[in-house]
């Protein structure tokens, strides 16, 4: 049945793209010009950054840091954090990448790989600051609060994954270690890898853009509903779409904000294609998107009912723009920090006393 599936939908996107000969070319070339004015220059230097921290040792650095909340708050062995940090610091796919990585080195169990693919592939900080916040909104300062947002849902779908499987969570004995490699080699490596998975990035923003709108086409659908229906395939085209709608900024800012947690099928499909080899379960994965798209959104208008958008003071240049960022953001992101840390104590001393209780029943 799956083989007859894939056998249909390919045939089906010959057919779209043969009906439609001329507007594939346009489309085709409107998306790699979105990928060469926005995709490449802000994601290909960040993938090399990451690459370079995750071959250089970082990560392990990284699983001391956190050690403190990773286990009481996401039910993780520590050594996950480096999968959750480079996520949300260079974006898709790097975080699914990491964590197939760690399970593969027996860093991870199957149950906390599993768990970690539910939140930690998230959007990096230069897609939803550089390019929707500065190059499509024209205002950093949208950036940060769609930003805030963003990693917030990643942390509540994080913790309520944390119940996902819990009799079958066995924590490993491996201790994360890096190879000691010349700084030569460490450059080299991470930057194959970053051209591989530019590439990749790339390759799925123009086939899924190409298919997605040649489909949209056939459809009687309206603006709205297409922007959405678009994002819903491919986020950064959803974006863009988004941008151009008719209707107030806080309403684009919360649909931006589901469709970039989401993060649209384009982004699935590179995911399935990297996890697929580690024999991963996808159902978490897929459910904590879905979840993501939904609380993000849900951030995001709560955010905007506390400080409408009217009360933002635009920043006149890109150079004051990071300047511009008022208190509110400040205050807003320390509360969130402070409530998943009070929650991190609570679930630790829970934890405590749970096994303490165990070990004395033994005993008795």
């Amino acid at each position: 049945m799956k083989k007859i599936l894939l056998y249909a939908a390919v045939i089906g996107a010959i057919a779209l793209i043969i009906a439609g000969a001329s507007r594939s070319v346009s489309y085709a070339s409107e998306a790699l010009d979105m990928c060469f004015e926005m995709i490449i220059p802000t994601l290909f230097p960040f993938f090399i950054c990451s690459g370079l921290l995750i071959y250089s040792g970082f990560c392990e650095v990284l699983a001391k840091a956190f050690r403190f909340c990773m286990m009481p708050l996401f039910r993780i062995n520590p050594a996950g954090s480096s999968a959750f940090i480079l996520g949300i610091v260079s974006g898709y796919p790097l975080g699914a990448v990491t964590a197939g990585e760690l399970y593969t080195n027996n860093y991870l169990s199957k149950t906390e790989a599993e768990r970690l693919l539910a939140f930690c592939n998230n959007s990096g900080p230069l897609f939803i600051l550089g390019s929707v916040g500065a190059a499509v909104y024209s205002d950093m300062r949208l950036g940060v609060m769609l930003y805030v947002s963003h990693i917030l849902a990643a942390l509540t779908v994080g913790i309520i994954f944390r119940f996902y499987k819990t009799s079958k969570y066995v924590a490993p004995p491996t201790v994360m270690g890096t190879p000691k490699r010349p700084i030569g080699e460490i450059f080299n490596i991470a930057l194959q890898n970053a051209i591989s998975s530019i590439l990749t990035v790339c390759g799925a923003v123009l086939f899924f853009s190409v298919i997605s709108r040649l489909f949209l086409d056939l459809l009687p659908l309206s603006s709205g509903l297409d922007a959405v229906a678009s994002g819903v395939c491919e986020f950064v085209t959803g974006t863009l779409k988004i941008s151009s709608l008719d209707v107030s900024t806080a309403s684009k800012m919360i649909l931006t904000s589901a469709v970039v947690g989401f993060a649209g099928l384009s982004v699935h499909i590179q995911v399935m294609a990297v996890v697929s080899k580690y024999g991963l379960s996808l159902k978490p994965y897929m459910i904590g998107k879905l979840l993501h798209g939904m609380i993000a959104a849900f951030y995001t208008y709560i955010y905007l009912r506390l400080r409408p958008i009217a009360a933002f003071t635009f920043a006149p240049s890109a150079g004051r723009a990071f300047a511009a960022v008022s208190v509110y953001e400040a205050i807003f992101a320390a509360i969130a920090i402070l409530a998943c840390g009070a929650c991190a104590i609570w679930l630790y001393l829970r934890n405590c006393n749970c096994d303490k209780s165990a070990i004395e029943s033994k005993k008795t």
